[in-house]
């Protein structure tokens, strides 16, 4: 029963349509025909501007063959109701129609149904709605006159022929596209108000409101000139046609073909019916002149009307060319969120109350498991649940560089938006995910300006916020001086690597037992200096390691980093080699250098450029998994292979150290600090240090202590059997041309 009742509401929804439409269809047929003006003249009916033939073709264009049951009561009551010669007027006009559609729905399929104004259809209904539609009505009202009255019958062949076939087109490549519109919001009222979203956007984005207004008044001073009985001044007859086309094709191209269109079938409908006010129909009667002029100004409408309609079209084609060229500008190719641009634009154009920035680096490691496009799903997926979290006027973008970015007219209840972020799960196949993302935001109207300076500082704090659990708000009162000496110290990096100016540092390392000969020295060398590097900024501001080290991992530019201190250091022993010319140091290699395949041919390189015997050089690595590495293993390898001492940097805190130091081979062990500078109160740093002792005699390994801070310290390691001791006890680090070598 319910099932019935269900078939029923739909079949009564499907037929309301068509019913509303039908009786629509017979409202405008017969303001149609109020409004179509005709003259008799040289013995021939002339038919301005007729609506009825687009208002039946329309009519098929929208329901096809579910129009003919609405043409076929039209048909019935027009014959019982007309005159003789008003029936074949709508006979013809019923064929004209028909065939005209059936051959436009031959040559364009189904899609022919859909709205006026696309251009790829636009040719294909001037051809068959237009031209073709014409001429079979002027063929079959001629063939129905002389078969059935042919006491008004003329010939076909005539000037009247040709205006009535004119103004027929006029109609038909006008008149079509406004009776589609009427019907089809009969049909569905929606659609409508869709179309009138759309008038109102285009005029609104069109020109000024001035410029409008002076369209319309010069659009209806060039009217009343046209429609006013007045043909004793030059203006007020057909000469003012000529003015129509430039003041619409700007009102088309500018404001929008969608509200040109219809007024110009107004301004066609007043042209038709007030003709006697620009030319004398009276006058044409009996003069040529006047009956040429009738000619001209109906094949000056008609080439208006092409014009304007071409134009039209043109212009909404370039119009969504134009939005959809604007839309990928705007858009994040991968996501088809809206990138950084649109988020610059749209805060110059709209105000912000608060910009929110959601980060989540974890998506960095999930890329690697599961391919990029994890990331980019994800971004949509958490997309779509802050946009169903936040009021519709608010706006979602996409920075693959920093992460999702929202503008905000009105600023959430942070801890709850972040609490429902928290919640969201991410279904990637068959894994459901929970990312834990760092939230910041600012409301601060100042900050929010200045757009790049903003987002660079709400991305530091979506980190600190993801560290502490929490949204982190951005203190107008924090200064973003930090941030800017961020990319100072970057740019001085690259800038010191380029040119080779690093600032070199040595500082001593001495060892504890001056009577023995140190295993890295072949002449008696008591001390060597290690390489550390410091930053010089223009100010002469120095900047130091745990500062920079950390943004050239970033930037990729460790290897190129450790490479230029190889090469500045090979450069100043080059220019010791008089002075000092067995002066050793000691330099550190980063991870990333190792893994770089032209690693060893660059320092080959570099020993022989400057002609540097390799013995004279310690590399020091710092103790971790990259050992284990078999690329690694082969450049230390080949280093000691050459006559360069490989030391172990910071031994003692990277993972599994006893089981490495037994498989490793290195010549020195530096033990690291943090068991040095508690090694007087620290029995646990004691013990551990005393083992690293024993194990790296073994291995048959020289021992450096780091830290050493005072005399105490330096005692206690010399009783110990340390080799050799570094710290601000031994020695600070000095510029390298200072240094007693």
């Amino acid at each position: 029963m319910l099932l019935a009742e269900a078939k029923d509401d739909i079949l009564l929804k499907r037929m309301i349509g068509p019913f509303c439409t039908g009786v629509a269809f017979f409202v405008f047929q017969f303001l149609a025909e109020s409004l179509t003006a005709q003259e008799h003249i040289a013995d021939a009916t002339i038919r301005f501007y007729d609506l009825t033939l687009p208002l039946i073709s329309a009519l098929l264009v929208l329901y096809r063959k579910k129009a003919l049951p609405i043409l076929g009561v039209f048909f019935l009551y027009s014959i019982s109701c007309h005159p003789l010669s008003a029936k074949l007027t709508l006979t013809s006009q019923l064929l004209a129609a028909l065939i005209s559609q059936l051959l436009y729905y031959w040559n364009t399929g189904k899609r022919g149904t859909v709205s006026f104004g696309r251009s790829q259809l636009t040719p294909r209904r001037i051809g068959w709605l237009v031209c073709c539609n014409s001429v079979l009505y002027i063929i079959f009202q001629h063939t129905l006159q002389t078969y059935f009255d042919p006491e008004s019958a003329t010939e076909i062949f005539t000037v009247q022929t040709l205006i009535n076939l004119q103004w027929m087109m006029n109609s038909c490549i006008t008149g079509i596209p406004f009776c589609y519109l009427l019907l089809r919001v009969c049909h569905k009222p929606a659609w409508g108000l869709q179309y009138l979203r759309h008038v109102r956007a285009s005029v609104k984005s069109g020109p000024s409101i001035l410029y409008q207004a002076i369209w319309w008044f010069l659009l209806l001073i060039i009217m009343y000139c046209l429609i006013s009985k007045n043909l004793n001044t030059l203006l007020f007859t057909d000469y003012s046609l000529l003015w129509l086309l430039p003041v619409m094709l700007w009102g088309t191209v500018r404001i929008g073909h969608a509200l040109v269109a219809p007024v110009w079938v107004i301004i066609l409908a007043l042209l038709g019916n007030y003709i006697d006010g620009y030319i004398s129909i009276a006058n044409t009667l009996t003069d040529a002149n006047h009956l040429h002029s009738l000619i001209i100004s109906s094949t000056t409408i008609f080439i208006f009307s092409l014009t304007i309609v071409a134009t039209g079209v043109i212009s909404a084609h370039n119009l969504k060319y134009s939005q959809h060229v604007s839309r990928l500008y705007r858009s994040e190719p991968n996501t088809g969120l809206l990138n950084f641009q649109a988020l610059s634009m749209d805060i110059d154009k709209h105000s912000a109350e608060a910009l929110c920035l959601i980060r989540c680096p974890e998506l960095n490691e999930l890329e690697q498991t599961y391919g990029v496009e994890f990331r980019f799903e994800f971004v949509k997926a958490l997309s779509s649940y802050i946009t169903g979290l936040l009021p519709c006027c608010d706006q979602v973008y996409y920075s693959p560089g920093h992460g999702i970015i929202l503008r905000l007219n009105t600023l959430p209840d942070v801890p709850v938006f972040y609490r429902s972020l928290r919640v969201f799960r991410f279904q990637w196949k068959t894994s459901i995910l929970g990312l834990n993302c760092g939230v910041a935001y600012t409301s601060d109207k100042r900050i929010i300006r200045n757009l790049s300076e903003a987002i660079k500082q709400l991305n530091i704090n979506s980190y600190i916020s993801l560290l502490h659990g929490r949204p982190l708000s951005l203190s107008p009162t924090v200064p973003g001086d930090n941030i800017v000496e961020s990319g100072m110290i970057r740019d001085v990096l690259q800038q010191a690597i380029d040119r080779q100016s690093l600032l070199l540092m040595a500082q001593p390392i001495v060892s504890t037992v001056l009577t023995a000969q140190p295993v890295i020295s072949l002449r008696g060398k008591i001390h060597y200096h290690e390489i550390l590097i410091r930053l010089k900024t223009a100010d002469g501001k120095l900047i130091f390691p745990d500062t920079f080290l950390p943004l050239a991992r970033k930037g990729g530019l460790l290897p190129a980093l450790d490479i230029t201190v190889i090469e500045q250091t090979f450069r100043f022993m080059q220019t010791r080699k008089t002075s000092d010319p067995d002066c050793y140091f000691s330099i550190n290699l980063t991870p990333e250098s190792l893994y770089q395949t032209d690693f060893l041919d660059n320092v080959s390189t570099l020993f022989k450029k400057y002609s540097i015997a390799p013995y004279r050089i310690i590399f020091e690595i710092i103790e971790s998994e990259i050992l284990d590495n078999d690329n690694v293993s082969d450049i230390l390898r080949s280093l000691r292979n050459a006559g360069s001492k490989i030391a172990i940097d910071d031994f003692g805190t990277g993972s599994s150290s006893y089981d490495r130091l037994r498989v490793l081979n290195a010549d020195i062990l530096k033990i690291d600090g943090s068991f040095i500078k508690n090694i007087i109160d620290d029995p646990f740093s004691y013990c551990a240090v005393k083992s690293f002792c024993e194990m790296a005699k073994l291995k048959n390994m020289e021992i450096v202590a780091e830290f050493v801070e005072n005399e105490e310290i330096a005692q206690m390691l010399t009783e110990m059997g340390i080799d050799w001791l570094q710290g601000y006890h031994i020695g600070k680090p000095i510029p390298v041309e200072q240094a007693e070598l």
